[in-house]
């Protein structure tokens, strides 16, 4: 009795129609093939075999394996809405629009804050009369110091006129010592002249460059209260176009953008996605990578219509995982899915979606329900519907069936495990 328990390999505890069989065995001597029939055609434990053998079968037929990730519909284009250039390159969102408000091309999406750019502004104003004073003041003294300049230019002019005058007189009509000053006088007047010429034409250059420089600083600080100007001119951020507002992720906080955030110059702080075309972003968790490659055909269910599911092609794994929060151990790779048709009544970004990846497709082989599979320490075995169980050899499984490399014919009735004794 011992041997027959053990043989079965399900220890002490057996259901009823063991302890009738074991009965009979010890009243009647009649043998036992694992189950008491009764006139009924159900064992006397009250399991139906005869359902179990017409449901449970090994059969022939095509094997599918598929895997299942999580994700959500994304936009393939849009139309973002950034931060302006502005003087400084961070700013603070002063109000934002709600994630998902249907909104018409130039209404209002974002405010951001001017604070500091209008106290930026002030100093700035500042700084350019500043410069227009210094400027004013600059070219006053330039005129006053040209003017001096000028003035000895005609002196020195006027004295070189009477030195060639004096200087014509004839030698014979004056004494030698009265020729020779006037020479020595017109070549002094001469120096001089050209002396106050040089003078004033480096004092013009040197003026013109100080005047330069004041300029270009009046320029700068100009282009500079326009900058500020029209930052604070263009920190209310408008819709480009028609559609749906999808907030931007605030990546510090894993959440969506929202009033009171620091935000950068360039950085999209929501888009206006086009509805026309989308596709699915998803996750594949790090301990299945390699599961799946670029061009799998996939079939996607969006939870909100499961009615309506759409077919799509994996176009591109990341090769890099990344994490899945902050300070989190668990790893996974995005998966670009791209579907074979959108519809805009339908699919909004953030929707989220079941997709089916076909991993494994194999044609006209020998399958056996899960159900009938007995996964046991020394082995996996099928439990047979005439009691008993068969060791087997599998390939491949899904979540129903299991190819058989190894065990009964096509067509063998089985049972299930749930039964097995």
């Amino acid at each position: 009795m011992s041997a027959f328990l053990s043989s079965n390999g399900l220890g002490a505890r057996r259901p009823a129609a063991a302890v009738l069989c074991l009965a009979s065995v010890l009243t009647a001597g009649a043998g036992c093939s694992g189950a008491v029939q009764g006139a009924d055609g159900t064992d006397s434990g009250g399991i139906d075999r005869q359902q179990y053998s017409t449901e449970l079968v090994v059969r022939q037929g095509d094997f599918r394996q598929t895997l299942l990730l999580s994700g959500e519909l994304r936009a393939v284009s849009g139309y973002p809405v950034l931060v302006p250039d502005l003087p400084e390159w961070e700013t603070t969102i002063r109000w934002i629009v709600e994630d998902g408000t249907e909104v018409t091309e130039g209404d209002r999406l974002v405010e951001l804050d001017t604070a500091q750019i209008a106290s930026q502004l002030e100093d700035k104003e500042s700084a350019r009369l500043q410069t227009i004073n210094e400027l004013a003041s600059q070219e006053a003294e330039v005129a006053k110091n040209l003017a001096g300049k000028e003035f000895a230019v005609e002196r020195a002019r006027i004295e070189l006129e009477r030195g060639e005058i004096d200087a014509d007189v004839p030698e014979d009509v004056q004494s030698r010592r009265q020729f020779q000053e006037s020479q020595l006088a017109l070549e002094q007047a001469r120096v001089a002249h050209e002396k106050a010429v040089a003078d004033l034409a480096a004092t013009r250059e040197a003026s013109a460059a100080q005047l330069e420089v004041l300029n270009v600083e009046l320029s700068q600080a100009a282009r500079e209260v326009e900058e500020a100007q029209r930052a604070i001119e263009t920190m209310v951020l408008a819709a480009p176009h028609d559609g749906i507002v999808v907030v931007g992720e605030n990546w510090r906080e894993d959440r969506k953008f929202q009033a009171g955030d620091m935000v950068w110059v360039g950085f999209p702080v929501l888009e206006i996605p086009d509805l026309s075309e989308m596709m699915v972003e998803a996750r594949l968790s790090d301990v299945d990578d390699g599961k799946i490659a670029e061009g799998m055909r996939t079939l996607c269910t969006l939870d909100t219509y499961p009615e309506s599911p759409v077919t799509g092609v994996v176009a591109e794994i990341s090769p890099v995982a990344h994490e899945a929060g902050r300070r989190s151990m668990q790893r996974y790779f995005r998966v670009a899915v791209n579907l074979d048709t959108s519809d805009p009544d339908l699919m909004r970004p953030g929707m989220s979606v079941k997709i089916e990846i076909e991993t494994t497709r194999l044609n006209d082989v020998v399958l056996a329900p899960r159900e009938a599979l007995a996964f046991e320490d020394d082995g996996v075995y099928l439990v047979l519907a005439r009691g008993g169980r068969e060791p087997v050899q599998l390939g491949p499984c899904n979540v129903l069936e299991c190819v058989l490399e190894d065990g009964p014919q096509v067509g063998t009735p089985l049972g299930s495990r749930r039964w097995a004794f």
